[in-house]
């Protein structure tokens, strides 16, 4: 399940501001409370923190002008991460080709002191 990131009322009479910068990559793992991104408004700037953690996904441009309460991110909660990605690494090593032979390392065997 994904948690919506949305911009928060900064001021009663801002009703929209621009995304500033973002401070976590799209794709990113991001913990509660790290900071995401920043606004700003005619006013101020404001810094928005993840809410949960999971994988962060951008839904708005860096720059672009969005209303109050406008949904900017989501956050895929860890565990829809975990098992959506599963298939595909199940996948991944089923296709994967053989090793050659060539890379199959020779039988443990200790070495023997011979004495003279």
């Amino acid at each position: 399940m994904a948690i919506e990131v949305k911009v928060p009322p900064v001021g009663e009479s801002i009703t929209e501001v621009t995304i500033a910068q973002w401070l976590k990559e799209d794709g990113d793992f991001v913990q509660p409370d790290d900071l995401i991104c920043e606004i700003e408004s005619d006013k101020a700037s404001f810094e928005i923190p993840a809410e949960n953690s999971g994988i962060l996904h951008h839904k708005v441009e860096e720059g672009a002008t969005v209303e109050v309460g406008a949904v900017i991110a989501e956050i895929e909660e860890k565990e829809a991460a975990v098992s959506r990605a599963e298939p595909e690494s199940e996948n991944a090593t089923a296709t994967a080709p053989p090793q050659p032979e060539s890379t199959l390392s020779a039988p443990d065997t200790e070495p023997t002191a011979v004495s003279t």
